[in-house]
Parts: structure tokens; sequence; C-alpha cells
């Protein structure tokens, strides 16, 4: 059996504040795609989700289908998976990303590979699409106005997903788990995107973290 080649993956983890100084301990993401997207999902499904929604089971699918079917408390769903990392931005590589982006630039381009995710599954006789975003890397790690920017395109902006998740691991089995879509369309009433294009956002490395001791 051919092994699978590795795939490329970012540095994520939790600082943790010892005796001996800052401690990143990263997280031990696999080596292949396959792999990486089930430490993923079985992470992402190991919670009750931001909408109420249980996940109870998951099955990983061969190529060329959704990448996973699971059971839910709602039924049965087709979970698609797309990492957010526009290596094609910094030379196809996690280490050349920059510590800044624009939120609004960021969000747009996240939404634009979403969008291009959902055209392809338009007429497929298939409802109840859920798209989980997922980072493996810091530096893409997504600021409040990124998501809301999203939360709010992707409820103007038709889509055929029942729900988008955004996950972000922080450690074996912990992460955040954040709900992009659906959200109430009142919430938006007064959104203006065009109020934060022009906005920069910062990300501290986690590797970089150091004790200094001061007089006093």
């Amino acid at each position: 059996m051919r092994k699978r080649p590795r795939k490329p993956v970012g540095v994520s983890g939790t600082i943790w504040i010892t005796a001996a100084g800052p401690e990143f301990q990263t997280v031990p993401f696999p080596d292949t795609k396959e792999e990486i997207e089930a430490y993923i999902v079985r992470a992402f499904a190991s919670r009750v989700l931001p909408s109420g929604l249980v996940i109870r089971s998951v099955h990983q699918n061969k190529e060329n289908d959704f990448d996973f079917t699971v059971k839910t408390s709602d039924g049965s769903k087709c979970l698609e998976l797309m990492e957010v990392a526009p290596l094609e931005n910094v030379r196809g590589s996690y280490e050349a990303a920059p510590s800044t982006y624009n939120p609004y630039d960021f969000a747009s381009y996240i939404l634009g590979k979403a969008l291009g995710k959902s055209s392809r599954y338009e007429g497929v006789k298939k409802s109840k699409i859920v798209l989980l975003l997922y980072v493996t890397d810091w530096s893409f790690s997504l600021s409040e106005t990124t998501i809301s920017l999203l939360q709010y395109w992707l409820t103007t902006n038709p889509h055929v997903f029942e729900y988008v998740f955004l996950y972000e691991p922080t450690g074996t089995n912990d992460g955040t788990t954040r709900l992009l879509a659906p959200t109430p369309k009142v919430h938006w009433a007064t959104f203006d995107p065009e109020c934060y294009r022009d906005n920069e956002v910062r990300n501290l490395s986690p590797t970089g973290w150091r004790m200094v001791k001061t007089d006093g």
C-alpha cells in the first residue's frame, strides 16, 4: 500500500506560565491530510456546538465525496472541511506568513473560498451540508472583526451550507468553536463592513514569549 504524502501544517498551541517561564505546548498534528482532517473533526465533534447541535458519530468518506458523514442530534449531515491558510499569498509557506493582516481582505478571501465550495455542490441532491473552517497556524488565527465580517457576509450571500463553523485547535482535543452561519439577520441591520476596510490585525507569535525579571 502506497504511503500518503505528508501535508505541510502550521503551528498552534497553548502558552503555559510555569515557575521556569513560559512554556509553549504545540498541537500534535498528524502527518497526512486525511489524518489531520480526522484529528480536527474528532476534536470539533467532542463538544456541544454553538448552535446546540450534537455530533454523535463521525465517518470519514473516501475521495471524490464529502469529507465526512456525521450523525447528529438533528439527523445525518455531510461535513466538508476547509483549512484557512492563504499560502498562495505567502510563497506557499507557513513560516513566511506575516503576523499582521487586513481583516476585511482576509474575510473576503475566506468568503470567496467558501462560496467556491458552495458552487461545487449546487444541484447536488443532498441537503444538510455543514462547512467546517479550521486553522492550524497562529498567524492565520481569526480576529473578532474577521469573524464578524464572515458572519455578516455568510448571512447576506446565498450558499448551500446549513451551518458554517470555525474551529481553532489550542491543544490535544482542545480548541475554540464559533458559529459563522446561520446568524439572525436582525443582528446585522446596522452593520457596515466598509468601516473595517482599513483595519489591521496583529497576531502575537506564541513561540517567542520570554519571562523578564524587573526590579522592584
